[in-house]
C-alpha cells in the first residue's frame, strides 16, 4: 500500500492510519486502502484515502498532513510562523466541532512529535465549494447557517478556550498587529497606492476600537467561498473546512469573508440572512445598518491582513484579489481618508 510514482515514501505510512483507526471503520473491519495526491490542495498537502471494508463497500476519506517541513510550495516560508500551530485546526475539529456534529466527520486527528506527527482523517464531503455556485438563494442559506453556527457559540467563550487553547485571539493588538504588518509590506512596493493607504491608516485606531468591543463567538477564521462545501440537496449542508486559522473573535469577521465577492445590494441580502440566524439561535442580533458598518471594517481587517501576510508570497488563485485597492476603497467608504 506504499504511493505509485510520487518517487518518495509517504511521510504518514498505511500502518499508521490502519492503527490509529482500529483496523476497523464505523465497526467494520478494513480489508484496504488506496491512497492517490488530492488535487485540490493548496498549502497543505492532501491525500484522498479509499478505505474498503468488510461487505464490499468503499469509503472515501481525506488525509491532510499538516506537519510544516510538508507544507506545499512556498507556503512553509510565506506563513508568518506564529500563526503555524496543527494543534488548533486538530483540537478544532476534534473538540469543538466533533461534538456540535458541525463540519466533515473526522476519524483520526494525531498531534505527537515526529515526522508523521501532525495530521487529520477526515470524511470527504460529496459537496461542491461554495464558490462554485452562483445562485443568491444558497449563499443566504450559508449565511443563515453561519448566524445560527455564531449564535450557537455566543456566551461560551470559556468552554471553547478550554477546548482548545491553541484558538487565536481577535483582540485588538490582532488587529492593529495586521494594520502595521500591511504597511510594512507596502513599504517597498512601487505602487504609489500604498503610500496613500499608509497615511490613511494613521487613523486605524477608529477601526480596531469598535471591532474589539463586538460580542465574540467561535470563529473559522478564514471563511472563504473555496472554504465552504456546500452538499447539492433541497435544503444544502453546510460543511466548511481548513479550520487553521479558528479563534475567539467578532462573527462578522467570518461574515466579511463570506461576502466579499458580492456588490452592495447582495452583502445586505446575505447579511439579513445573517441575522435571522443569529436571531433562530438566540444571539444578540445588531441592527442592519450596525452590522453593515461593522461589516466594512471587518472587511478592511481581512485586506489588511491579505496584505501583511508575506511581502514575497502570492496568494493562491481563489484569492488573488486587488487587496490593496479593496484596502483604500474601505478606508474612504468609513471615513478614514
Amino acid at each position: 500500500m506504499e504511493p505509485q510514482g510520487t518517487g518518495t515514501r509517504r511521510a504518514i505510512p498505511d500502518r499508521e492510519l490502519l492503527a490509529e483507526l482500529g483496523h476497523q471503520l464505523d465497526g467494520r473491519r478494513i480489508v484496504g486502502l488506496r491512497r492517490r495526491p488530492y488535487r485540490y490542495a493548496t498549502s497543505a498537502p492532501l491525500e484522498e484515502v479509499t478505505v474498503a471494508v468488510e461487505g464490499g463497500e468503499e469509503v472515501a476519506l481525506i488525509l491532510k498532513d499538516l506537519s510544516r517541513d510538508r507544507l506545499i510550495g512556498d507556503a512553509r516560508t510565506a506563513k508568518p510562523k506564529f500563526l503555524h500551530e496543527p494543534r488548533r485546526e486538530l483540537e478544532t475539529y476534534r473538540r469543538i466541532l466533533a461534538p456540535a456534529a458541525i463540519g466533515p466527520r473526522c476519524h483520526a486527528a494525531v498531534a505527537r512529535p515526529g515526522a508523521a506527527g501532525c495530521w487529520l482523517l477526515l470524511e470527504k464531503v460529496p459537496g461542491v465549494e461554495l464558490w462554485q455556485m452562483g445562485e443568491l438563494a444558497v449563499w443566504e442559506r450559508v449565511a443563515r447557517w453561519l448566524g445560527e453556527f455564531h449564535g450557537g457559540f455566543a456566551g461560551r467563550l470559556d468552554e471553547l478556550r478550554a477546548a482548545n487553547p491553541h484558538l487565536l485571539e481577535h483582540t485588538a493588538d490582532w488587529f492593529r498587529s495586521w494594520g502595521e504588518r500591511a504597511i510594512a509590506a507596502l513599504a517597498g512596493s512601487a505602487d504609489q497606492r500604498g503610500r496613500a493607504l499608509a497615511a490613511a491608516l494613521r487613523r486605524y485606531g477608529e477601526v480596531v476600537d469598535p471591532l474589539a468591543g463586538l460580542l465574540r463567538t467561535f470563529v473559522h477564521g478564514e471563511l472563504y467561498p473555496s472554504n465552504v462545501l456546500v452538499r447539492r440537496e433541497r435544503r444544502p449542508g453546510v460543511y466548511p473546512v481548513d479550520w487553521e486559522m479558528a479563534a475567539v473573535g467578532p462573527g462578522a469577521i467570518d461574515l466579511a469573508a463570506l461576502v466579499g465577492g458580492w456588490g452592495p445590494d447582495q452583502r445586505q441580502s446575505l447579511a439579513l440572512a445573517y441575522l435571522e440566524g443569529l436571531g433562530a439561535a438566540g444571539g444578540r442580533a445588531p441592527e442592519l445598518e450596525e452590522l453593515m458598518t461593522d461589516l466594512s471594517r471587518c472587511r478592511l481587517a481581512l485586506a489588511l491582513q491579505w496584505l501583511g501576510w508575506s511581502s514575497d508570497w502570492l496568494p493562491p488563485r481563489e484569492h488573488a484579489h486587488d487587496w490593496l485597492g479593496e484596502a483604500l476603497a474601505l478606508v474612504g467608504e468609513l471615513g478614514l481618508a
